[in-house]
């Protein structure tokens, strides 16, 4: 009996040594809105998701080696609540394995670009919603935008905090066949760069996709800052995206937010301009405004409400929209808007 009882105190000491190294978490976000859109003399009125923040499921935990070394994973899906997920669940958010350590992080698989943490951390509005300037896709008809977001196959290295800098490089294999003519279609490479302390925070990014061509290969760069004043923090993102063809677009888009109470006001103007080729900036350029307030229920739930108006100028037409809702189109030249209500709960 003795020792059977010496047994299970040794079973249950080694047990909460081991839950003491290692930990599991299961997380994630719901995010429902309801939304009007109107362009063109049309509008549509329906259910949205991730009008703030992205709604989503996901696993991460991190394991303690020893010796300052840890080992980590970090499995997400997206979530589309207003319908269940009806094309089915996935992890493409992100999912990858690390090893972390004084040295930085070194992690494989599907995340993140190093150019697409300026747009979500430098824009008021985040990369969700309709006031987004990523709700536009600004360099159409390239085939290789889908990276401008996350890339797969990826592996990235994460410089340690070294008094406020701090730096990323990635690199993302196409595992195209070698020899053939589209060998080097997919391979991505990007850096980002940058210091964070105080108020005060700036970054600059690079980011290039081989195309199956040369006039297909996806570039883009930015440089982004932000200024904490206490009393409001200012932002800055300045962009270009551009392609092997000569199709360049150029983003300038300040914006604040402003606490009230309880509540944030968040506002943003971008200027967006567009080039083809050898010809001078053309006019078929487009503005977007968007104004919201966020009103903070609890640390884990979020009302909110957004405004967005797109003016085109020629022959754009570029449209306001969120997911789980579209179907509107402006015309060439045209103007179009939306509002959007909603409420996320983190879990």
């Amino acid at each position: 009996m003795k020792k059977s009882l010496l047994a299970l105190a040794a079973l249950t000491a080694f047990a909460g040594a081991a839950s003491a190294q290692s930990s599991v978490t299961l997380f994630g976000i719901v995010d429902a809105g309801v939304a009007r859109l109107s362009a063109g003399g049309t509008s549509v009125i329906g259910m949205t998701n991730s009008g703030y923040n992205s709604s989503r499921l996901g696993f991460r935990g991190v394991e303690d080696l020893g010796g300052g070394l840890q080992a980590g994973f970090w499995i997400e899906g997206q979530l589309s609540n207003d319908d269940g997920n009806a094309a089915g669940m996935n992890w493409q958010r992100r999912s990858t394995v690390s090893l972390m350590g004084g040295f930085g992080e070194v992690r494989l698989g599907r995340d993140y670009t190093p150019e697409f943490w300026n747009q979500t951390v430098y824009d008021p509005f985040g990369t969700n919603g309709i006031g987004s300037s990523s709700s536009i896709a600004m360099l159409a008809g390239n085939a290789n935008v889908t990276t401008a977001v996350r890339s797969n196959n990826s592996i990235s290295y994460f410089t340690p905090n070294l008094g406020g800098f701090s730096a990323q490089v990635m690199y993302a294999f196409g595992e195209k066949v070698k020899g053939t003519a589209n060998e080097k279609e997919n391979n991505y490479l990007g850096a980002r760069v940058g210091y964070a302390a105080g108020p005060f925070a700036v970054h600059a990014a690079y980011g290039k996709t081989e195309g199956a061509t040369d006039a297909l290969d996806h570039k883009v760069w930015n440089v982004a800052g932000s200024w904490n004043a206490g009393f409001l923090t200012a932002m800055l993102n300045i962009q270009e995206e551009r392609n092997g063809a000569g199709l360049k677009v150029q983003l300038i888009q300040p914006g604040v937010m402003v606490p009230v109470g309880p509540g944030v006001i968040r506002a943003s103007y971008g200027r967006y301009n567009q080039k083809a080729g050898s010809v001078a900036w053309n006019d078929n350029d487009y503005n977007k405004f968007a104004v919201g307030y966020l009103h903070n229920l609890s640390k884990r739930t979020v009302l909110y409400a957004t405004y967005a108006r797109i003016s085109n100028d020629g022959t754009q037409t570029k449209t306001v929209a969120n997911n789980g809702l579209g179907g509107v189109m402006a015309s060439p030249g045209g103007s179009s808007s939306g509002v959007e209500f909603g409420i996320r709960h983190a879990f």
